[in-house]
């Protein structure tokens, strides 16, 4: 599951059986499910079960390997991939190309997840593109919103740094940027020993790559646009936490197994 991507009758099939198994079916018999299975592998905090779709979680396993390319440059997969696949750019620039393997065909399948899952973290702002890149702090899309000016030669977040004080140029940034972008960029610290800019893993506080928020944000693909959105995410998300942070009282379980001794 982590190396390759699994046909999607196979993922169905195993799906059928873990479904059969939780609703209680027994053979032919027919259980009636009370719940969509789509429901169901939802989190707890948006009113589903948190069971793993398996779909899904072979798409965050890829992701792991996908990752690896583009952060690991020291390890022989990596050399292999990089010489075969993309000898010219980065994994996240990666093509098809001509007679691929199953494998390079299973991790690039999956590219979509890496490349919403990564973002930059300001060093000396030499690799970042202003316009282009997501290096902000903002959750919704971690780019400026303001227009690019293409009358002012500033394309990299190093146009914007004072490279002898490594401060932000202040002054500039208000006059090119809208509000909102202005307190994003400020509220970048930078290093002081000019430290080189790295990708990071935006779906984690520490910026480092998990399976688990991977499969979080492959579930977030795949139910954009979804009716099983709330209009207001964070109310129903705290709605669901208090729901499930309930004790149930020592006095209801012991009425609740005296009731079942009878039966």
């Amino acid at each position: 599951m982590s190396c390759f991507k699994l046909p999607d009758t196979l993922c169905d099939e195993l799906t059928r059986m873990v479904r059969q198994f939780w609703w209680g079916q027994v053979k032919e018999e027919k259980k009636l499910a009370w719940m969509s299975w789509e429901k169901m592998c939802l989190p707890k905090e948006k009113g589903g079960m948190g069971f793993r779709d398996l779909k899904l979680f072979n798409t965050a396993l890829l992701a792991k390997q996908g990752w690896r390319l583009q952060t690991n440059s020291t390890s022989l997969f990596y050399r292999v991939y990089k010489a075969k696949y993309f000898p010219r750019s980065n994994f996240l620039e990666a093509t098809l190309g001509s007679r691929p393997s199953f494998a390079w065909r299973s991790i690039l399948a999956d590219l979509a997840v890496v490349k919403r899952g990564v973002r930059w973290q300001v060093g000396d702002g030499e690799q970042v593109q202003i316009w282009r890149d997501k290096w902000l702090h903002n959750p919704s899309t971690y780019r400026v919103v303001t227009p690019e000016n293409h009358s002012l030669q500033v394309t990299h977040v190093c146009d914007l740094i004072d490279g002898d004080r490594m401060e932000w140029k202040e002054y500039l940034i208000c006059q090119i940027f809208f509000t909102q972008d202005v307190d994003a960029i400020l509220s970048i610290p930078l290093s002081m020993h000019g430290a080189r800019d790295r990708l990071i893993w935006a779906k984690n506080k520490n910026g480092k790559f998990t399976v688990k928020s991977a499969y979080r944000l492959a579930q977030e693909l795949s139910t954009e646009g979804s009716l099983l959105e709330s209009s207001d995410p964070a109310a129903l998300k705290q709605v669901w936490r208090d729901l499930w942070n309930m004790r149930v009282p020592n006095k209801v379980k012991h009425l609740h197994g005296r009731h079942a001794e009878t039966f």
